[in-house]
């Protein structure tokens, strides 16, 4: 196959399965606790995912298993229970449209804690973002002032996590491939996840909870294809293709979590859309930049 046609099918699956998973946890938090869907999803990802790396596993240096820790714990770790908190009272479609605040909170916590240039234009760029997220989160879907704002602010404060952990790759896992750091990263917070997992009535409630087990199937398939092939695809993707037109797919997420969400019956106002846009402008001013390198999406 022809990479210039590998890249837009590489692209197209990324977009959907990425833009998927917040519908798949809004299913899981049907049959399970928030906090029991972030346990399941790490766990499971981690089983799918730590068989890839495990040759690599003496081959990491000891002073980077602090670098590793950071990025379980930010990019994976604490945001997993922040999205599905947060899912309990927001729309997946407005999880969705928060989520890519990602590359904001990249630049500027790369500006500000790693020493990171930017340009005036990149600061226009973080200013219409925080305009479009301020006017997802303060409205609710009958144009009044939301008064689950918090919870939307879950969303928010992960992709900041997110930044952190992104720029701790780039700052001091560079050299690492980035799909056994994936691995390692998920081993060290699945671990945890996965002894509270079972000291809750996780198992008790796929034993008798109707369709439990579709429950789990959904936060499987996250896991599954969110997490471990999800990375696969996007690491060839930047292979074949430029690391800008890797970024599109953070363009592509939004507007396939909504649509997700208007076909679910999720309410929304009108202007969330062109609060949606100005994020995604920010964004493209962002990315503007000469060299300037994607930021693999996270949900």
């Amino acid at each position: 196959m022809q990479s210039k046609n590998a890249k837009w099918i590489y692209l197209i699956i990324l977009s959907l399965i990425w833009g998927s998973s917040f519908i798949l946890m809004k299913r899981g938090l049907l049959y399970f606790h928030p906090n029991q869907v972030a346990a399941l999803r790490m766990l499971v990802a981690f089983i799918v995912a730590f068989p890839f790396c495990l040759r690599q596993l003496t081959k990491i240096e000891r002073s980077r298993w602090k670098y590793i820790a950071v990025v379980g714990i930010f990019g994976s770790g604490i945001p997993a229970i922040l999205f599905t908190t947060a899912q309990t009272r927001v729309n997946s479609s407005l999880a969705g449209m928060l989520n890519s605040l990602a590359p904001v909170f990249t630049m500027l916590i790369g500006a500000f804690f790693f020493r990171t240039r930017f340009s005036g234009l990149q600061i226009w760029g973080v200013i219409a973002g925080f305009l479009g997220a301020a006017a997802l989160v303060l409205i609710n879907a009958q144009g009044n002032i939301s008064a689950d704002a918090e919870f939307a602010l879950l969303i928010v404060l992960a992709t900041a996590f997110y930044g952190i952990s992104v720029n701790t790759i780039k700052a001091h896992l560079g050299d690492i491939n980035s799909f056994v750091i994936s691995g390692f990263a998920l081993m060290l917070v699945a671990i945890p996840y996965g002894i509270y997992l079972f000291s809750t009535d996780f198992t008790h409630r796929l034993a008798t909870v109707p369709h439990a087990w579709l429950g789990f199937a959904y936060v499987a398939t996250l896991a599954i294809l969110g997490t471990a092939v999800s990375n696969i695809l996007y690491f060839q993707l930047v292979k074949i293709a430029s690391p800008l037109f890797a970024s599109a797919v953070t363009y592509l997420i939004p507007i396939v979590a909504l649509m997700w969400g208007v076909a679910d019956g999720e309410a929304l106002n009108f202007l969330h859309i062109p609060a949606m846009l100005f994020i995604l402008g920010g964004i493209a001013l962002i990315s503007y930049k000469k060299g300037t390198k994607s930021v693999l999406p996270k949900q």
